[in-house]
Order: structure tokens, then C-alpha cells, then sequence
């Protein structure tokens, strides 16, 4: 019978009536909530998206810091009839984290982490990272149980709502098995702390109605033998489909019923405050191999052997990822898979597994087990390697497949993904069947993955819901995903990704109606006002999956790969005080289509009017957030395309006078900062800053903030006794001693204008402290002779005059490769930004930043005299993008008994002059460094001068240049 095909959704508008319920809740939180706060289009925007295929556009934006914050927006919220939904990280990948109500973001204010004598256990905040809890969790060899793909982004809050597991989580180490005590608030504003016997026992007085219905409820199921077979089967593997019903057989006390209904319950039952975990072995001993099968059959015999049953070990094999060829075709590319690729045939699958052991002798034992029984299974390579590295890359690209391969569907499209589960010991048929489903239903793009030790694959694909028959394949695809998992399988179509509305409308087929009619009792008890994320894990609309989808119009081509996932986010120092790069992509791609269907010229123009701030003046540009996205998309440059598309001719010219006149330009800066620096022996820092923030407001910001850690620069180095080079007329470099090598050095601009403060070490400035290593380690040095002014180019490139940068950075180039004889000799640069610049913009001679030289050739030339107790080292966006981390580390170890990496900075959002015009984005960036300090640390390292200001300002001690801390580390002592 034909029927009539599903209309695409509409993209999601907030009705009047909404919006002026979210300015009413709004005006009835003032004074009572501290963090941002947002009703406008642009901003609401940017929030209705998670990584989901799920949009809808929130009437009020919430930053939430604490308990009291929570029950302010509870009272608002149910007074304006506006439902709740919590939000951490947004990687919820079900829908279950967008609304269009009240969206509440976790603040700064819930970073607990806490790890308790011996680090059995974990206290941890709901904003706090997963990778996080596990780096502080590391020196003891131990970790926590949930171990999602997403770790690196992903937050405990949301952990706990959709009880996550992951790689090598399995189902005993989950939440709900791994929780030792939970702190909550319910929709009244009642706490309820498991662990505090006092708080326990007045929830028993206050809440005793409810604790009886949950005792009936326990005592219902118990009696009914059918129900308990079924709870019990379905928690035998992954399921996070409906609430966890498994607390109301594996509890008598209603009071720990209760909490364990709380994991996995997705915002709708409660706000999750805090967290105990016990933690469990992160052996020190592993053993990676990506081990190619001939077929799937094959590689699913292998892995059912190897799921010893479905019990979880922590010895052996702990992680089996099932890929597909298909999945293996989008990073085939990468190096990674290099060994791999003579080994696969049009329809090889691979296995990525780790043996993991406390001790050499034992891994050896493992992994021989593993290759005997691999091997006898069919595996047609099997390659195992204690390489940490490979190891790393391997398990970053299994990570990865969510992003890289929604980056390998058609431009337009929206990702699609769902996980599901099914007994181990079928899993060999399972993955044939799901991906003779896919094709059937016209995926044929779709890839197929997953922890295959718990029998949960994980697939994903595209379609594009502007068309109108999307929807409805949709839909169809779905009814036959449930009947498949479901029913033929008895499987759990949502193992670990929550339920939310993608699911929501299969709860009841799955489960069957007594089990449903007790997650319907369980929400009644809870929220019997559905203020909290309603239509999310329940939901009476059958049609609810296919409703709000997202559409993702091409924008812009070096974003249009993005799937929203949100894996840029912790790297982006403007996040949650403007934007993230995810965000910026979200609103450019509906200005876009706004722009080309003409639909609402009014909301555009407010839309591209309100993003001046937020989206454009408040971006670094680092890029830091390519690094952790996995197919790289640069945010940052699009910003400065945007930047670039908005200069007008006025802007143009100014740009093209700097750029003719950057030697007056450069000795102005420097005579503003020595003024400043005068100013400051006169008058208390304090007035001066006063007096800069004055003229900043009465000039909109146009006037420079001079902090009082910004200092007048050395300017150019007066160079040493020259004589003419025969071989390059004019160009002076220093005398030559007999065997001596040459280097060309180029002290940046930024170098040469902005100065470090003063330190008790009395430290020699950055091109001082260069070119008395590099004569001291036996070099002679070759400088332009004219140094005033030269410059890479990066300043305008960053600010959108492209013309200018290659102009200016052009000039500098082809100075330098004359002066290197194009390219014999090596050039160094004493900054990462300029080092990074001229390597994306490269001329005959490669250059070379500071860090790489002086570790590779100058610090094996020194005899280290000196060294400080500790000294912290900041990584700025340059140097990690040029993988220089380990570099730097060396070099400050060389100067310092133990170094301490700020942990807590990426960018540091200085960002060229941004700390001058833009200084909230380099507070914002920098509000926790202090607790990176240790104890005894006088002296911080960074690579950037600005970088070095503005983390001087915000750390509370001096950051000073690598090469300045290594001259004084070296300096002969007399």
C-alpha cells in the first residue's frame, strides 16, 4: 500500500510566545544566577545544536554554576511553564541534549576532582572532561570505568545521564556498576547525597512517599518472574534503552534504587551534581595489533572466543574494535594504516585489539594467547606492538570514525548514527544482517564499527532531510532497525549512546507495555510536571525520530566536512564566553541558507550584525581546534576568510599604509610600551591601567590595553663585528672563525616589541639570550640588516588582509633565502607563530623555530651550570600545531629539576594583539592557570612573547622566552 511520503522538518523556530517566556525567565534570574545568560537569535542558535542529527532552537540559554543555581532555574522554569534540559559537553549523539526551553550549561563551577587515599576511588564535578579524571587518575595505574570514544571531550555529567561505557568498558564497568556514591538535586530543589548518612536520613523523612512508590514498584517487578528474566537479559549486555530498570532487581533499598534510576536517566529525573566513582586497573602493560580477517564471518568467530562469555577482564584481552572494510576505506589514507593495506581485500574487515597485563612477563603470556587463537580463527596478519605511539595513532583513528567518516558523506548531508547491541554469541550473523539492512534501505555509504567484545556495533551514514523523501526512508529504516534488533535479535537498539529522541519512539517495542508502563510510574514519581527534558527516553509521538532533523547546507568548503560533534570545543579559548568553533560553523552554515533562500531577510541581517563579536573579534584563529578534530577542519581560517570578506576600503588602506610603514609602526609600539614602562616608575601600575581602560572606552575599544606585564621590547639586536660575505655582497654576517658553522637567525617582530618582565634571575632578552647561545654552542650568526619592521606576514593574515601578508611576508622570505644561500644554511626564528606562518607561506629557505634548533643543535653544545626547582611551560597554539610539545619539555627539563605543564591552557587566547584590543578572551583562556602552578614555582617558559605577557599577567609569575631561561640555565659561572 502506497502512502504518502514524510514532509522534511521545518527548520525549528522559537514561537513569540517562547521567547517571551525565556525573557521573562531570564529577568526572573537576575542576581540569582552568575554565568551568561541568552534569549537573542544569534546566541540561541548557536546552543540548539548537539552532535546529534537533532536541532531545536532554546527559548533561554542558562549557565549554571551550582546547586542554588539549579533550583533558581527549576522555580523560573516552572513558573514561565518552560521544561529544563541539562547540558555538559553536547556529544550526545541521540538528542537528548537540545530543547526548546530552557537550555542549562554547566559552568566553570562544577570542575571538581578529587581522587581519595590509594585513588580507589574518584570524586568528580559533571564538568569535568573524561580524559581529565583519567590523566590525574594515570600515576596510580588507575582509571575510570566508562571509557567513551568522546573521552578526550565528553564530561562526567553526561556520562552519567546516559550511563556510557565505551572501548573496553564492557557492562560491568559502566556507571551504574562502577558509582559508589551520587549527589543529586530533584525538581523541588531537594539535595540528596548517598554518601552523607544525614542527608540519607532526611531524605527518608521528607521524601518517604516517594521511596514507597519506589518500593512498590521494586516489589512489583520481583513478583513478576517473566519481568525479572527480561530486566535481567536485556542488562546482560549493552542497553541504555528507557530507564534502568536493572536498580529495581538489583536493589531492595529504595533509596539506592533511586540513585541508580538517576544513571542513565538523561536529565529527566534529576540534576546530577556530583559523582564518586570506585575506580578500576589501567595496567601499566599493553600490547596493540589492527589484525585484518579475510571475511566478517571469520573475524566474528574470533571475537566471540575472545568475549571469554561477555565477563570483562582486566588482564588479556581487553578490547576488541570491530571496522569494517567499508569504515576502513576512510582512513586507508592515514599512516597508520599504512602495514595494513597489503593485507586487505575488497571485503577484509579488522580487528583493533589491546592485551593489556601489570607486568612484562604476563603481557608476553597474553599476548601469545591472543596470536594463537587470531591466528587459528584466520586472521591474515597479525602484528602486535608495545610501540606507545602506534598504539595511540591506532586508537585515535578508532576514535575518530565518528567525525571522519560523517566528513566522508556528500556535502549537504546530515550524519546519521545509531549503536546497538546483541549476544556475543550471535554477533558473526549480526553484522551481516545490519549491513544487508543498511543496503536494503539505500545506505549504501554507511559504515559499520564498534566494541564487538560486547557484541555493540555502531553505524553511521547520511542523508540529506531537505529533500522530501529523506525523512520518510528514515522512518522506514528505523521500524526495521527495531524489529531487527529488537525482536529478531533480542538486542538493545541504544547500547550506549542514551536513548533521547531517536529512540524514543521504539522504548515501548523494545521493553513491551508492562516494562514501559513502569518507566511511565518512574517518571511520574521523579517529575510528575514533565519539567525535565521532556520527549526525551518517553515519548507517545511515533514520529518524534523523524521531527527537528537537522539540515546542513554547504557554507563554506573548509568547514562544510563538520558534523557538529563538538571534539573542537576544549581547545577553543573562546568557548563558553562567545563561541566555539563548532558554533561558528552552526551559525555561518544558517546564514548561509538564509542567505540563498531569501526566506527571513530580517532574522539574517541580525544574525550576520550580532556575529561581529562573538564570531569574528573573539576568535584566536589558533586553529587549535583542527588538532582535535579529526579530519582537521580549520575553523580559524574560516573566521579569517570571514574577517577578510568584511574589511572595507578604508580598512584596506590602513592595512596597505601599515604594511608600507611597519618600521614607524613597530618603533611607535615600542616607544608607547617604554612610555608605559616609564609611567609605571612614577605612577602605581594600578592608575596606569586605569588610565588605558579609560581611553579604551571612550575610544569603543579602539585604543590598546597595556597591562602591567606588557613591557617595552629589546628591538633589534645590534649585531656582532661584521665583515662583508664575499658570497652575498651586502648582506653583513659575523667573522668568521676557521670551522665554525653559520646559522641565519631572525628575531620576530613580536620578539623585537614586546619584552618579558623583569625576573631575579636577571634573564637577557629573547634575541640577546639566541645570540649568546648560539655563539656560545660555536655558531656564527647572520641577521637581515635592517631589521626594523620585517615581519613573517602572520599579523595580517590574521586579520583578514591576505594581500598584505604575503606582500609583507614575501619581502622577509626572499631576504632569507638569500641570506641562507636558498636554503644551506639553517634559519631559525625565536617565535612558534612566525615559524608556523613561514611554513605555510614557505620561500627557498625552510625555516626553523627556536625549540627545534636549540634542542637539536645548540643544547648538545652546553654545559648546563645552573638549573631552577621547577619551572612551568606553557604550550602555545603554534607550537602544538607544529607538534612541538615534546621539544619544548626537553629544553626546560634541561633547565629545571621537574617542569609543570600547564595543563589547563590551550590557546592562550592572546592571540597576536587580541590581548590588547580583545583582553577578556585572554582571561577567559588563562581563568584556571593558577592551579597549574605548583607549589615553589617562581619562572613559566613559553615560546610567544605576547603568549608570555598575557599568561604573566594572569599565572601570577614571570613567563618568560625558552631561549632566555636556557642562556641563564647555561651561562658560565665565575
Amino acid at each position: 500500500m502506497q502512502h504518502a511520503p514524510i514532509a522534511p522538518s521545518p527548520v525549528h523556530q522559537v514561537t513569540p510566545e517562547r521567547h517571551a517566556a525565556g525573557e521573562r525567565l531570564v529577568a526572573r534570574l537576575q542576581g540569582q544566577v552568575r554565568g551568561n545568560m541568552f534569549t537573542d537569535p544569534l546566541m540561541t542558535y548557536a546552543w540548539s545544536g548537539d552532535a546529534s542529527s537533532y536541532r531545536l532552537i532554546p527559548a533561554a540559554v542558562v549557565f549554571i554554576n551550582s546547586e542554588d543555581e539549579v533550583r533558581a532555574v527549576m522555580a523560573a522554569a516552572r513558573a514561565e511553564h518552560l521544561p529544563i534540559t541539562f547540558r555538559a559537553a553536547g556529544t550526545s549523539l541521540s538528542g537528548q541534549a537540545v530543547t526548546d526551553g530552557v537550555l542549562a550549561v554547566l559552568g566553570d563551577g562544577w570542575r571538581k576532582l578529587s581522587i581519595h587515599p590509594g585513588a580507589d576511588q574518584i570524586t568528580l564535578g559533571p564538568a569535568i572532561i573524561v580524559a581529565q579524571a583519567n590523566a590525574a587518575l594515570k600515576p596510580y595505574d588507575k582509571k575510570i570505568g566508562p571509557d567513551p570514544a568522546s573521552q578526550a571531550t565528553c564530561k562526567i555529567g553526561g556520562v552519567v545521564n546516559n550511563n556510557s561505557s565505551g572501548m573496553c568498558c564492557g557492562v560491568s564497568q559502566n556507571t551504574y556498576h562502577t558509582m559508589a556514591r551520587l549527589r543529586l538535586v530533584l525538581t523541588d530543589g531537594t539535595m540528596l547525597d548517598s554518601g552523607d548518612a544525614d542527608s540519607c536520613a532526611a531524605f527518608r523523612l521528607s521524601h518517604a512517599s516517594m521511596l514507597e512508590g519506589l518500593h512498590q514498584l521494586h516489589h512489583q517487578v520481583m513478583a513478576d518472574a517473566e519481568l525479572v528474566a527480561l530486566i535481567t537479559r536485556k542488562y546482560a549486555i549493552k542497553n541504555t534503552v528507557g530507564y534502568s530498570l536493572n536498580a529495581l532487581v538489583d536493589y531492595h533499598d529504595p533509596l539506592d534504587i533511586l540513585i541508580h534510576l538517576m544513571v542513565g536517566s538523561e536529565g529527566t529525573l534529576g540534576f546530577v551534581s556530583e559523582v564518586t566513582y570506585n575506580t578500576v586497573p589501567e595496567h601499566p602493560f599493553k600490547s596493540t595489533a589492527l589484525v585484518p580477517f579475510p571475511d566478517p564471518q571469520t573475524a566474528g568467530r574470533a571475537i566471540i572466543e575472545m568475549a571469554n562469555g561477555g565477563v570483562q577482564l582486566t588482564t588479556g584481552v581487553t578490547a576488541a574494535e570491530y571496522i569494517e572494510r567499508r569504515a576502513l576505506a576512510t582512513v586507508e589514507h592515514l599512516a597508520p594504516m599504512a602495514p595494513l593495506l597489503p593485507w586487505l581485500t575488497d571485503n577484509s574487515p579488522a580487528v583493533l585489539i589491546d592485551v593489556t597485563a601489570p607486568d612484562a612477563a604476563t603481557l608476553e603470556t597474553e599476548v601469545a594467547k591472543a596470536v594463537e587463537l587470531l591466528t587459528r580463527h584466520g586472521a591474515t596478519h597479525v602484528d602486535f606492538s608495545t610501540d606507545e605511539h602506534r598504539s595511540h595513532a591506532l586508537w585515535d583513528i578508532r576514535k575518530g570514525f565518528f567525525a571522519s567518516g560523517g566528513a566522508a558523506r556528500p556535502k549537504g548531508t546530515s550524519m546519521l548514527t545509531e549503536d546497538v547491541a546483541a549476544p556475543i554469541e550471535r554477533l558473526a550473523e549480526f553484522v551481516l544482517d545490519m549491513r544487508a539492512l543498511l543496503d536494503d534501505h539505500g545506505y549504501a555509504d554507511a559504515i559499520i564499527f564498534g566494541h564487538a567484545l560486547a557484541g555493540n556495533l555502531h553505524f553511521q551514514m547520511s542523508d540529506d532531510f531537505s529533500q522530501p523523501d529523506a525523512a520518510d526512508r528514515f522512518d522506514r529504516f528505523s521500524k526495521a532497525l527495531s524489529d531487527l534488533v529488537s525482536v529478531q535479535y533480542q538486542g538493545s537498539l541504544k547500547a550506549e549512546h542514551g536513548t533521547g529522541r531517536a529512540i524514543a519512539a521504539f522504548v515501548e517495542a523494545e521493553w513491551g507495555a508492562k516494562a514501559y508502563g513502569l518507566m511511565q510510574a518512574i517518571k511520574a514519581l521523579f517529575d510528575p510536571e514533565g519539567l525535565l527534558n521532556p520527549g526525551v527516553l518517553l515519548n507517545t509521538d511515533d514520529k518524534i525520530h523523524i521531527k527537528h532533523l537537522k539540515v546542513m547546507p554547504p557554507a563554506d568548503e573548509l568547514v562544510d566536512l563538520c558534523i557538529e560533534c563538538g571534539f573542537c570545543e576544549p581547545a577553543c579559548p573562546s568557548h563558553q564566553m562567545t563561541l566555539s568553533p563548532r558554533q561558528r560553523i552552526a551559525v555561518t552554515r544558517e546564514r548561509e541558507r538564509l542567505r540563498a533562500s531569501g526566506e527571513d531577510p530580517v532574522r539574517l541581517k541580525r544574525l550576520d550584525d550580532d556575529f561581529q563579536y562573538p564570531g569574528l573579534d573573539t576568535c584566536a584563529a589558533c586553529n587549535l581546534c583542527s588538532v582535535r578534530c579529526p579530519v582537521g577542519i580549520e575553523t580559524g581560517t574560516m573566521i579569517m576568510g570571514q574577517r577578510a570578506q568584511r574589511r572595507s576600503g578604508t580598512a584596506q588602506a590602513v592595512a596597505g599604509f601599515v604594511a608600507d610603514h611597519r618600521g614607524s609602526v613597530e618603533s611607535i609600539m615600542r616607544a608607547g610600551l617604554g612610555l608605559a614602562d616609564v609611567a609605571r616608575t612614577i605612577i602605581p601600575a594600578p592608575a596606569v591601567a586605569a588610565v588605558t581602560d579609560t581611553a579604551r572606552r571612550l575610544s569603543g575599544k579602539r585604543v590598546p590595553r597595556v597591562s602591567p606585564q606588557l613591557h617595552r621590547g629589546p628591538g633589534a639586536p645590534e649585531p656582532r663585528e661584521t665583515r662583508q660575505d664575499p658570497r652575498r655582497s651586502g648582506f653583513p654576517v659575523p667573522i668568521a672563525q676557521s670551522g665554525r658553522p653559520s646559522v641565519v637567525y631572525f628575531p620576530s617582530c613580536a620578539t623585537r616589541m614586546f619584552g618579558a618582565p623583569p625576573t631575579e634571575q636577571g634573564l637577557l632578552s629573547v634575541p640577546d639570550a639566541m645570540l649568546a647561545l648560539l655563539e656560545r654552542a660555536g655558531f656564527d650568526v647572520v641577521m637581515p640588516e635592517h631589521l626594523n619592521g620585517q615581519c613573517c606576514g602572520q599579523p595580517f593574515q590574521s586579520k583578514g588582509f591576505p594581500e598584505e601578508a604575503a606582500r609583507v611576508g614575501g619581502d622577509l622570505s626572499r631576504e632569507l633565502s638569500a641570506l641562507s644561500d636558498a636554503g644551506r644554511l639553517s634559519v631559525v626564528t625565536d617565535a612558534s607563530t612566525c615559524a608556523k606562518h613561514l611554513r605555510d607561506f614557505p620561500g627557498d629557505a625552510p625555516v626553523l623555530d627556536s625549540a627545534q634548533f636549540l634542542l637539536a643543535q645548540v643544547l648538545p653544545r652546553l654545559t648546563i651550570t645552573q638549573t631552577l626547582p621547577v619551572v612551568a611551560v606553557h604550550h602555545n597554539c603554534s607550537a602544538q600545531r607544529l607538534a612541538e610539545q615534546p621539544l619544548t619539555e626537553a629544553i626546560a627539563r634541561a633547565c629545571a629539576q621537574t617542569i609543570a605543564v600547564l595543563s589547563s591552557v590551550t590557546c592562550c587566547g592572546y592571540a597576536g594583539d587580541k590581548g590588547l584590543f580583545v583582553p577578556e578572551l585572554n582571561a577567559h583562556a588563562t581563568r584556571f592557570v593558577k592551579n597549574d602552578i605548583p607549589a615553589g614555582c617562581t619562572l613559566g617558559v613559553s615560546t610567544v612573547s605576547t603568549c608570555a605577557s598575557g599568561l604573566s599577567e594572569h599565572a601570577g609569575l614571570p613567563f618568560v622566552g625558552l631561549a632566555s631561561l636556557l642562556e641563564w640555565a647555561s651561562r658560565p659561572l665565575h
